[in-house]
């Protein structure tokens, strides 16, 4: 009796799991087509417009105030920055959101700021105009010693600026989500003596990383 009921279960049960099989089968079959495809169509759109990465200079600098406050290590700085970035694409315009810039020194943020978002059209290049004043607190004694020394040392310093964005690609009339671009300029800048009326001092043009994550 038990063989019987055994051997009624197995013939009822095989034509699901074979339909349960065929089902995954199909799905995967469907999903790896699906994926070879949109891997081919971005090849071809790869080999089609070679995407080629930005290009970012600092093309002007002005250190006018950059001093700090004994004891309290309190920082008081007053940067503007010229940052000049290309587009090399012929094929690919770019949109730049949420873009954040912020100046370092010693490896601590001093100054922060916001520009607003901006579109580059193909082989565009574009120049945006950052600005820091305020004042900041530096922590630690190794970055007061670090200033002191910089200070003593013709009052060039070392400064780091980051730019951080959220970037668009679009193809004709097709936009989509691109990259995080981070770019980053690592300047020596001479602060200027505004109490004599000292002019700004010649900066060199300087090359930034840029890197995408």
């Amino acid at each position: 009796m038990g063989s019987k009921t055994g051997a009624v279960s197995s013939l009822l049960c095989c034509p699901c799991r074979c339909l349960f099989c065929g089902v995954l089968s199909c799905l995967f079959s469907v999903l790896a087509c699906i994926f070879c495809v949109a891997a081919l169509v971005a090849l071809v759109l790869f080999l089609l417009f070679r995407p080629h990465i930005i290009r970012a200079t600092a093309i002007s600098a002005d250190l006018s105030d950059f001093t700090l406050t004994p004891r309290t290590w309190i920082l008081h700085y007053n940067l503007s920055l010229g940052l000049q970035v290309r587009n090399p694409n012929k094929r690919i315009a770019l949109h730049y959101r949420g873009v954040v810039a912020q100046a370092h020194f010693q490896g601590q943020q001093f100054g922060h700021t916001a520009p607003p978002d901006f579109f580059q059209d193909t082989s565009e290049t574009s120049t945006l105009d950052l600005a820091f004043a305020g004042e900041s607190p530096i922590v630690g004694g190794i970055a007061a010693a670090a200033f002191r020394r910089e200070a003593a040392e013709g009052a060039i310093f070392s400064v780091d600026v980051k730019i951080s964005s959220h970037m668009k690609l679009k193809v004709w009339v097709l936009k989509v989500p691109g990259p995080k671009t981070k770019i980053d300029c690592p300047l020596r800048l001479q602060r200027r003596d505004v109490a004599h009326g000292q002019r700004p001092p010649e900066f060199h043009q300087t090359e930034c990383r840029v890197t995408f994550f």
